[in-house]
């Protein structure tokens, strides 16, 4: 059986795509991470505040609390101000970005033109 390694860095990915979840949590555990998801913002923010990740992978384009408001309201507590986000959205429009940089995003990448690799590069410049 395999045993959770509690000294990896852990990652929370907050998606409403379940193949995209499936595809950067298996990056990211192979790569020896912890990796928590949420398939909508509000269950994003509730395990952010709880599990206090090391990283937060966020959309933008979610139900029930987009990311941008997710964001907003996670740095607004003392854990959220400081924990990285790196946005992978599949809006490009320059108003998302510049909203996401606003409240504290780090990286704001467009699905499209990341491979998971390259995602996985990202992370590794703030964990």
């Amino acid at each position: 059986m395999l045993q959770r390694d509690s000294g990896a860095k852990t990652i929370l990915i907050v998606e409403d795509d379940p193949l995209l979840i499936k595809m950067y949590k298996t990056k990211f555990v192979s790569e020896g991470y912890n990796v928590f998801t949420a398939f909508d913002g509000e269950m994003g923010l509730s395990l952010a505040l709880e599990k206090r990740p090391d990283l937060i992978i966020l959309d933008v384009m979610m139900p029930k609390l987009s990311g941008i408001d997710m964001l907003k309201k996670l740095k607004s507590d003392a854990y959220g101000i400081n924990v990285p986000v790196i946005i992978l959205s599949n809006l490009s429009q320059e108003e998302e970005a510049k909203k996401a940089f606003e409240y504290g995003a780090k990286e704001y990448l467009v699905k499209a033109n990341f491979t998971p690799g390259q995602v996985f590069e990202k992370v590794k410049q703030y964990i």
